[in-house]
């Protein structure tokens, strides 16, 4: 149960108390995924970041609350009366921060913390601030055949083991490919070549971006004629096959000579 003053902000019904200025957010550093600059409205972050929520004085701002809102669902993350120490949803434990001089709100974000935000005080409360929490995209891989024959049709898929892609980009040498005759891209995740050719051979990087982070990998794609393979591969056997001859050969020829020097120990 929270004290009693820590109750007068949340027992107010919906819209009895007058509306103060907006929130204002910034993600504090080091975040590499985010955009450091403060922002009023909404503001887009990483998960693994920290928020700093800060708010204007409100009236009657001796008991307050910070609180959320997800679809239907109202919550309070933090309550805190004067000469009370804060009392914090356990939602929030070991993850929040509370500024007792300015009542600003640090929060370090994970999934799931999309969510409306804002400051209540008895008399006031500030319009809700939206915070979009992203996870950034770990490092792709690209699967599919690296060695393809010249005139087959050969396909590269870019998968994201981690976070949600918003874009994919496709190069070949450092150069952005364009969808052509050959070229082709299903649902962006996907390189389709047609009738591969030989000039088809050579790295392909797919580079995949959300809101707070970008990554890429390489695959080096080789295409050969029909005759570049079972020309090597022939001659490969063949060489195995003569050393493995002579391997027998060279057994039997031993197996002779021990044979003949027991049969010469016995006759003396």
């Amino acid at each position: 149960m929270f004290p009693v003053p820590l109750l007068l902000p949340l027992l107010l019904a919906p819209g009895s108390a007058t509306v103060a200025p907006g929130v204002t957010a910034r993600t504090l550093a080091p975040c590499y995924s985010a955009d450091l600059r403060p922002a009023a409205g909404s503001l887009v972050s990483a998960v693994g970041c920290t928020v700093l929520l800060t708010a204007p004085a409100l009236r009657g701002s001796r008991a307050v609350s910070w609180e959320y809102r997800a679809g239907s669902e109202d919550g309070v993350i933090l309550s805190y009366g004067f000469h009370h120490p804060p009392n914090v949803s356990h939602l929030y434990e070991k993850r929040v921060t509370f500024n007792e001089s300015n009542l600003s709100l640090q929060v370090v974000l994970q999934r799931g913390d999309s969510r409306l935000y804002r400051l209540r005080a008895l008399e006031e409360a500030t319009t809700w601030f939206h915070l979009h929490v992203v996870e950034p995209l770990s490092q792709p891989k690209i699967v599919g055949n690296s060695w393809v024959e010249a005139g087959s049709n050969t396909k590269l898929v870019c998968n994201v083991l981690q976070g949600k892609a918003d874009a994919y980009w496709w190069m070949k040498n450092g150069v952005l490919l364009v969808e052509s005759e050959r070229i082709q891209f299903v649902e962006n995740t996907t390189l389709c070549i047609l009738r591969a050719s030989i000039s088809d051979s050579g790295y392909y990087t797919c580079i995949v971006s959300n809101a707070v982070s970008q990554n890429e990998t390489s695959f080096l794609l080789k295409v050969h004629h029909y005759t570049n393979v079972v020309l090597p591969v022939m001659l490969t056997c063949v060489i195995i096959g003569s050393l493995a001859g002579v391997f027998v050969w060279y057994q039997r020829r031993e197996d002779s000579c021990d044979n003949c020097c027991r049969t010469g120990s016995v006759l003396l």
